[in-house]
């Protein structure tokens, strides 16, 4: 199987997750498939539900190792990147 991740795996269909979460991971996927760096800022710009609900599902998605926050270079904003689906995880793990 290949590691490298693509702008977006169907694999999070299968993980269980809230409509929310699911719907961050699809902005985050196309932020970085388009080439984009995807902050807080970016995926803020296209979110269309409550700042609360769209922490939940960062949250969510960081524990399951789907995404990952890096920081930026010189205190930019940081940036939030798609694992690749092999690297998944449940909240347990």
């Amino acid at each position: 199987m290949n590691d490298i991740c693509s702008p977006m795996d169907t694999q999070i269909f299968k993980q269980g997750l809230s409509v929310l979460s699911t719907s961050v991971y699809i902005i985050i996927a196309a932020l970085q498939g388009n080439g984009q760096k995807p902050t807080l800022s970016a995926i803020q710009d296209r979110w269309n539900e409550t700042p609360e609900g769209l922490a939940e599902s960062l949250e969510a998605l960081m524990d399951r190792k789907i995404i990952e926050r890096h920081p930026g270079p010189s205190g930019a904003e940081p940036i939030y990147l798609v694992n690749p689906a092999s690297m998944w995880g449940n909240e347990d793990d």
